[in-house]
This record gives structure tokens, C-alpha cells and sequence, in this order.
């Protein structure tokens, strides 16, 4: 028989990054929250017995909710309570759920010994249906609300969905503007999310990304070193000694999650750095480059400018307190 773990068991872990008691295992929460009320949630779990995870039923709860499931196959139940309608949501690896939760309860049975891995964005309903009002017609608004909050939707988390989450991750690194870069990502995949549910050419949207399980987490693995480090050394030919792939699988592999080649994400990293750093306060271009990982001062110039359409002397000079 597995263990029980309710959310009373869990309400300390939700604000920040938590652990959980020895005695279940791991399960890390890294908790970022928008001003508007929009929760994002980094969710890792692994534990030593077999865990049946409980919500029970909330009160007065109701919020739109944004599920992105990232390495294993799972399988949860969700009730409503004023209907007593079961449903049963099975999301496979790289898949995605959105639906409304509202007075039900839901549950889940996590194996022991295997990670888990998702990231989800929450928001009270309000706030979901206040964003659609600026952009739908009533009666636009009125078809897309039925259908969100029938049932729970699955589709593919696409390329584009990947890269934005990972910007989402690294959020801090915009200093005292990561909370206005941070509520703009969630928007942004809020609407990427909707689109791709709603957008009736299907041929028109990205291919979804099917990746196995070792895979899809080495990919992750780099792209957040990339993004929190991007002055290190790419080379990816070292890189794909290192994981154990050959470097045409690592270079399809990464296209495949994030839509652009390795390459081109490290230089557009270093770029967004270097610009982090004269936002700081940096005004020396040369150490500015060497700091982004540019050796070649004028190759350095060159691209930022083409970047953000300005020198990076110019910019340095708009930036200083």
C-alpha cells in the first residue's frame, strides 16, 4: 500500500524552494510569482516509496491552471465535487494540460524511485478572464472560456513553449527588472498555450517535440548551464563527448526542443548578459565583453549592435546611473 501526502502535509513547501522530510524523499518547489497574481512553479520529485499524492478538495478555490509535464509518462484523477464528475488525465512526456480547478479534488500516485519533473503556471480565474477581455469579443471570450473550462486539454509542449519556460527559469538574472520580463513571459506562454489549442490551421503550428526520457533531461540539463553561465566554452563536439551522444544527435536534439541551434542560443545568451551587465552599471565595453564570453572585442561590437540596434559604448553611456 502506497503513502498518503495531502496538500496539508505540503502547505510549507509551496512558497520558495522547499524540501521535503527525509522520510518521503526529495521534492523541491521553486515558487516564482507576477504581480498580477500569476504563479509559476518548478516542481522535482523523487521519492522512496510509493506516494499517493492528495489535493483535496479547496473551497472556494478557482484557478486556471497550466500543466507542463517534462520526463516521465503520468496518469492523476481529479473529481468535482458539486457534480461527482471523475475524469482521468493521462499526459505523456512532453505534453501539457490546461483546464479550470474549481472545488474538486485530484490525486495522483507517484512510484517510488523515479523523477518527476514539471513546471506549471496557476492564476485565479478572474485574472485569466480579465487578460482574454482586453483582446476577445464577448463572444469570442464566452467559446474559449466553455471550452477551458469543460474538461482538461492536452497538447504537445512545442519548441517554442520549451525556450520560454527556460527564460522564465532564469528570470533573476534581469535584476530589478526581472519582475516586469517575468509577468511578460507568462503572458506570452499563456497566449502560445491558448493559440495552439485554438488556432485552426494545425498544419500552420510547430511540430511538437518527442524526446525520450534521457534525452529531453540532458537537453535541459544544457540549456539551463547555457543560460546561467554563458560565458563558458560550447564546444559542442566536448559537449557531446561529455553526454554520451554524437554531435549530430546533440545538434538535432537541441534544435528540436528550443528551435535554434546551440550556437546561436550561446551568442544570443552572451548578448543578453552583456546587456544585463551595462544595465548594472558596467560602463567598460572591454571587460563587458570578456565578462559575455566575447574575445574578439569587434566581433563583440558588431553583434550587439546588430542586436539591439545601438554600440555597446552608446548603450553603456544610456545606462549609467
Amino acid at each position: 500500500m502506497s503513502n498518503r501526502l495531502t496538500s496539508e502535509d505540503l502547505s510549507e513547501y509551496t512558497r520558495g524552494v522547499k524540501r521535503l522530510p527525509a522520510k518521503y524523499g526529495i521534492m523541491e518547489i521553486s515558487e516564482k510569482r507576477s504581480r498580477s497574481d500569476i504563479i509559476y512553479n518548478d516542481w522535482t520529485m523523487s521519492f522512496n516509496q510509493d506516494i499517493s499524492a492528495e489535493r483535496e478538495e479547496a473551497h472556494g478555490a478557482d484557478e486556471v491552471q497550466i500543466i507542463f509535464n517534462l520526463n516521465q509518462d503520468i496518469e492523476w484523477n481529479k473529481k468535482e465535487q458539486s457534480t461527482g464528475k471523475e475524469e482521468v488525465v493521462s499526459m505523456n512526456v512532453g505534453e501539457l494540460c490546461i483546464y479550470r480547478y474549481k472545488n474538486e479534488s485530484s490525486s495522483m500516485i507517484y512510484k517510488k524511485g523515479i523523477d518527476f519533473k514539471f513546471k506549471s503556471i496557476q492564476m485565479p480565474t478572474s485574472r485569466f478572464e480579465e487578460f482574454l477581455g482586453f483582446y476577445f469579443t464577448e463572444k469570442r471570450l464566452a467559446a474559449i472560456k466553455n471550452e477551458i473550462y469543460s474538461s482538461v486539454h492536452v497538447t504537445a509542449i512545442t519548441p517554442k513553449m520549451y525556450r520560454i519556460l527556460s527564460e522564465i527559469d532564469c528570470a533573476e538574472k534581469y535584476k530589478e527588472f526581472g519582475g516586469l520580463f517575468l509577468e511578460g513571459k507568462m503572458i506570452e506562454l499563456l497566449g502560445i498555450v491558448l493559440y495552439d489549442l485554438f488556432q485552426s490551421d494545425k498544419s500552420q503550428t510547430e511540430e511538437p517535440v518527442k524526446l525520450d526520457k534521457r534525452d529531453a533531461d540532458l537537453i535541459e540539463k544544457l540549456r539551463a548551464n547555457i543560460q546561467l553561465s554563458p560565458a563558458e566554452d560550447y564546444n559542442v563536439i566536448r559537449i557531446a563527448g561529455e553526454l554520451g551522444v554524437s554531435k549530430s544527435k546533440l545538434v538535432r536534439l537541441f534544435r528540436s526542443m528550443y528551435g535554434t541551434s546551440i550556437h546561436s542560443y550561446v551568442q544570443e545568451q552572451r548578448l543578453e548578459y552583456a546587456a544585463s551587465l551595462f544595465n548594472s552599471g558596467y560602463g567598460n565595453v572591454t571587460e563587458v565583453a570578456t565578462l559575455a564570453g566575447y574575445n574578439n572585442l569587434s566581433h563583440f561590437a558588431k553583434e550587439f549592435t546588430k542586436r539591439y540596434g545601438i554600440t555597446p559604448k552608446k548603450y553603456s553611456m544610456a545606462h549609467m546611473s
